[in-house]
């Protein structure tokens, strides 16, 4: 069921609107603005994602202790777009929108459980510019709230990923992955950011997400606002947050991380072959093999 604030005048406007051969449906809430810009979605279907990104929304503001800070960036604007050819993601850019600058997160695809949808809202919340620090607190939310067949969990542990790049000696040290596109296999085209070197991204998001989740189990949400907070003014305050270097840190995490995976390779072993046999294809392999 969609909320009151929907059923008031939500959906009878999307309804309306679905209506019409090529009018984008769309309903606002308090913290969005959710837009059909195909034109082309049955209202049941519009409604339902409507539903599920708004739910999701509060998960993630549930979760971070956070609001959506609509006063001063104005609503998250949630564009449901048509499937991009060969993947299913939903990504977070600024943007325009009525010749105001907006966060928009844009969904690719994945019917009513859109990939990365929980991980994109996050970075809306902390549009951070540094990649690394806004793939650590969106795929915290999206292990919990999100599609765990999505990007780069791919049906599997984002931990059990790393322990198979460790494995075939494909882990890049968390020092390298640097804050642009550039530096995790992307680069921005017409506004969105394409793929470059599958192989590198997939890696990058893995142990973002992987070493995330153990600051976050570690040290707590407060601690990760915090040091998303500082990094504002000092880039990646691993010491000032933490209170150790990222080296430190570093080893903390794959040294837990071993120790969780002593005598429970079976599934590590997966994976770990199917990045040696292609590692551009190894998520669509595991994401086949986890349906």
């Amino acid at each position: 069921m969609l909320c009151k604030r929907f059923l008031n005048w939500g959906v009878a406007l999307s309804l309306a609107l679905a209506a019409v051969p090529g009018a984008a449906a769309e309903v606002e809430t308090r913290d969005l603005i959710i837009r059909d810009t195909t034109g082309s979605l049955p209202a049941v279907t519009f409604d339902r994602l409507a539903t599920k990104v708004e739910s999701t929304l509060a998960d993630v503001l549930r979760f971070w202790s956070a609001d959506t800070r609509t006063r001063e960036w104005g609503k998250i604007v949630v564009e449901i777009e048509k499937p991009l050819p060969k993947a299913v993601s939903s990504v977070f850019l600024w943007g325009k929108d009525k010749g105001k600058r907006v966060r928009i997160v844009r969904v690719y695809g994945g019917g009513e459980y859109p990939h990365q949808l929980a991980h994109k809202l996050t970075s809306a919340v902390y549009p951070n510019p540094d990649k690394l620090i806004r793939n650590m607190m969106g795929e915290a939310s999206e292990k919990r709230f999100g599609n765990p067949v999505s990007f780069p969990m791919c049906g599997f542990k984002t931990d059990e990923w790393v322990m198979a790049l460790l494995q075939i000696g494909a882990y890049i040290p968390l020092a390298k992955i640097g804050a642009e596109h550039e530096d995790w296999g992307m680069k921005m085209q017409n506004g969105v950011p394409q793929v470059m070197d599958r192989a590198r991204q997939h890696a990058s998001y893995a142990e973002a997400g992987s070493f995330g989740e153990f600051l976050v189990e570690t040290y707590g949400t407060v601690k990760m606002k915090q040091f998303n907070q500082l990094s504002s003014k000092t880039p990646r305050p691993w010491q000032e947050t933490f209170g150790s270097p990222l080296e430190k840190l570093e080893a903390d995490w794959l040294g837990a991380l071993k120790s969780k995976y002593q005598g429970k390779e079976d599934r590590v072993e997966r994976l770990a072959k199917l990045l040696q046999k292609s590692p551009a294809n190894a998520c669509n392999a595991a994401q086949d093999m986890a349906k």
